[in-house]
């Protein structure tokens, strides 16, 4: 063996002592830290736990979830029109001599309700009357000379044409006289009155507005996204503000086209008014009900959370909180549908349920059969 190599074989082995010391020292650095770690977990549990036991129960109220039916609906405006709304014009040209109504009468269909000075058309008819007589009797004097043939067939036409002319004209002037009372063209109320005794009118002027509104129509203007849905329906619910009354309508026409500036179909409902209390031009509310669900489950809207793009909702059962995710349908005003996630007679949480979860020890100070109950 050469001395190089016992030389070699020496600095190993004096070298020895010194990597078995750093390994033994890197074995008790892992160890100690490990154990370091252990500790701290150890504390951090320990505090978490003080500060769950430490923390006050939420105080929370509970809503008992039942069956009830949840309808989609809308709402639209509309108005209130007469039945029959008609304006009464003059047919001949005078003077007003007697009005026999005011506004608000109620009339009957025939019923005088005015008349115009009468005397140049009684004098017109008298003069036709004495020249239709005159060329009656012509004729029949020119019938006995044309048999005896001492006139020609062409006078006698000539003096039957006049005859016939004479009483179209005779029949006018009677139609006219007649004209100078105005009757109710139909039975109703008035509701305007333009024209004052004494008055000069001329033909087509406005005398009087009759209406009828024992039965009224509302009109609405439907979208073109709910037009199916009212297609199918005949009955619908309709809210007059002013009355704070709700009646049944029922359909009466729904337009084949729309409206071209609002691009509307006009729907029109009819509604029993015996009793007058809907006046025409009031403002009503008509709700329509899409689509309905007989026996659902549905809860508050806001007691429903909206979290990493998922819909929570919170139940308490026996002093815990527990979050479900739920699947929600139909929007009945402030309830929304729960297809899926609650079941009946759970407890949902619809107060304080923004500051829990899940598993959290919360305590009930109240629970409610109806979210109406939280107004009292």
């Amino acid at each position: 063996m050469s001395s190089t190599f016992k030389s070699w074989i020496i600095r190993i082995w004096a070298r020895v002592p010194m990597f078995l010391a750093l390994i033994v020292l890197c074995v008790f650095a892992a160890w100690l830290y490990q154990n370091v770690e252990a500790k701290k977990a150890a504390i951090a549990a320990q505090k978490a736990a003080q500060l769950k036991e430490e923390r006050p129960k939420i105080n929370v109220i509970t809503l008992r979830l039942r069956p009830e039916p949840i309808q989609d609906r809308i709402n639209f405006p509309g108005i209130v029109k007469a039945w029959v709304r008609l304006d009464v014009l003059s047919e001949v040209q005078g003077r007003i001599t007697q009005l026999s109504v005011k506004e608000g009468d109620t009339v009957r269909k025939g019923q005088l309700l005015a008349k115009i000075d009468a005397r140049d058309y009684k004098n017109a008819l008298l003069s036709i009357k004495a020249s239709y007589k005159a060329a009656l009797s012509s004729v029949n004097r020119l019938k006995e000379l044309h048999q005896k043939q001492l006139a020609t067939q062409s006078q006698l036409d000539e003096a039957v044409s006049r005859m016939d002319s004479l009483k179209a004209n005779m029949d006018t002037a009677s139609l006219n006289l007649e004209r100078c009372a105005i009757r109710a063209p139909i039975s109703g109320i008035i509701n305007l009155r333009y024209v004052e005794k004494g008055q000069y009118i001329n033909m087509a002027d406005q005398i009087l507005e009759v209406i009828q509104f024992d039965r009224v129509k509302i009109a609405v203007g439907i979208p073109e996204s709910d037009v199916d849905a009212v297609r199918g329906l005949d009955r619908f619910r309709v809210t007059i503000d002013a009355l704070d009354k709700t009646f049944t309508a029922r359909k009466y026409f729904l337009s084949k086209t729309a409206d071209e500036s609002a691009r509307l179909y006009n729907l029109e409902m009819i509604v029993d008014n015996s009793g007058y209390e809907i006046l025409p031009d009031m403002f009503a509310r008509v709700e329509i009900i899409k689509r309905e669900v007989k026996n659902g489950i549905s809860a508050p809207l806001y007691s429903i959370l909206t979290r990493n793009n998922q819909r929570l909702a919170y139940v308490e059962k026996e002093g815990i909180a527990h979050v479900r995710n739920v699947s929600l349908g139909l929007q009945d005003k402030w309830r929304i549908e729960i297809k899926e996630g609650l079941q009946p007679d759970e407890r949902l949480i619809v107060m304080g349920h923004r500051d829990v979860s899940d598993g959290q020890p919360i305590h009930v100070i109240r629970t409610i059969d109806n979210i109406e109950e939280l107004e009292k």
